[in-house]
């Protein structure tokens, strides 16, 4: 039996990573299913296999700049009054989540899951619970050990119940997005712009009607830069997305960006993975979502879902979980419209652009190097990655370009 998760699942603190380098067999696994696809149309005429390939490589590539990673970090320092004459201060582990956005205005106009950025939003009451739980036991827990049984767990829940306990929690927050700028990464301070819950079992009408306010789980956070790398929105499903499509989920799914077995340098890049549109689904809010075989992991939650032609369709959302919900169920997973977006967007008077000069120049190298002109494409390249430097894939694309001239890096 399964069932429906919420947001994509989180491992437990100390909870090692999958052995298994998915995000890198997914990658592969997509770049192989597109050429089989696009490749026909990319060029006119007979198209060696290796050509065939840059070609896919390259559209892939043009939409990655635009994508972000995005932490979350939740503190807090915490008085503890254990008695009258016994107060303690302790500072408990911060709780620290990643999740992935895209950018829909040059300006840093950024979208992704609302769930993702919750824990800055919405959480105070359970993140006070949890750190002062947290707290006490560090902190009371070892004087409390000497009392019997019954009396040791009523004193701790009077401790936790304490209202100067629940005030002495002070909550830190931090919003930050990165570029995929390489090892040395520049967090963006960020702040919630627009914001819709994510659906919440325990808060839904009983009579089964929809909620409301609706649970879209989407929001809209912004950061303070100008010209940066942006991503094409589709209009909305109902005019572009058809049963069987295929799609591209670009994002930083938390079993590869904290994979022991990975090199930190690794962070900063996105993982791509394939799949396919295996049906419509309306949601609790009488919404209609896309269901996808895509593999989608915690951390790929906000990430933009793209057609073939380039154009965000869809972010993902949820996934299907064992009736425990301690196991992620792959091949069932689920998407939300780029509509609820644009309905945001529209909300804070925000109008979706790819007018930026990086997205200019950077949109005309792969057109470019698409074309055969690989000179050409290395000019635009270079001048994009003079506007925003340091871009992994813009790196990469230059050097590529260089040796495929005959020329060193």
């Amino acid at each position: 039996m399964r069932r429906l998760s919420g947001p994509c699942p989180r491992p437990r603190k100390g909870g090692g990573a999958p052995l298994a380098p998915v995000g890198y067999c997914a990658a592969v696994l997509a770049l192989l299913a597109l050429t089989a696809v696009v490749a026909p149309a990319a060029l006119a005429g007979e198209v060696v296999p290796e050509r065939t390939e840059q070609i896919v490589g390259a559209r892939i590539v043009r939409v990655m700049p635009g994508v972000v990673g995005i932490l979350v970090e939740v503190g807090a320092e915490v008085t503890v009054r254990c008695g009258k004459n016994d107060v303690y201060t302790v500072k408990p582990e911060p709780d620290k989540e990643n999740g992935t956005g895209f950018i829909i205005h040059p300006d840093g106009w950024i979208a992704t899951n609302g769930h993702v950025v919750k824990p800055v939003y919405k959480d105070d009451e359970e993140h006070i619970t949890d750190f002062l739980e947290q707290s006490a036991k560090a902190a009371c827990g070892p004087g409390l050990a000497k009392l019997p049984e019954k009396r040791r767990q009523a004193r701790m829940e009077a401790i936790l119940k304490d209202p100067e306990n629940r005030k002495g929690v002070k909550l830190t927050k931090r919003l930050e997005v990165f570029l995929p700028t390489g090892e040395a990464r520049q967090g963006y301070p960020a702040v919630v712009k627009a914001y819709s819950p994510p659906i919440d079992p325990d808060r839904l009408p009983k009579d089964g009607s929809k909620p409301e306010p609706p649970m879209l789980d989407a929001a809209i956070i912004k950061i303070e830069a100008k010209d940066l790398p942006t991503v094409q929105l589709s209009p909305g499903i109902g005019q572009t997305v058809v049963l069987g499509e295929q799609l591209v989920i670009v994002g930083y799914p938390g079993v590869v960006v904290w994979h022991d077995f990975l090199s930190k340098k690794s962070r900063a890049e996105a993982t791509v993975t394939f799949g396919r549109v295996s049906a419509f689904r309306l949601d609790v809010n009488e919404r209609w979502i896309i269901q996808t075989d895509a593999p989608i992991s915690w951390g790929n939650s906000g990430g933009p879902v793209f057609d073939l032609k380039g154009e965000v369709v869809a972010l993902a959302t949820f996934i299907s979980t064992s009736l425990e919900g301690d196991q992620a169920i792959q091949g069932f997973n689920f998407l939300i419209p780029i509509d609820s977006i644009h309905a945001l967007a529209k909300q804070i008077g925000v109008t979706p652009s790819t007018d930026s000069p990086f997205t200019r120049e950077w949109d005309q190298a792969v057109a470019d190097f698409i074309a055969g002109n690989t000179r050409e494409a290395l000019t635009h390249a270079e001048a994009a990655d003079k506007i925003v430097p340091g871009l992994i894939d813009v790196r990469r694309f230059i050097v590529r370009g260089h040796l495929l001239l005959g020329e060193k890096p």
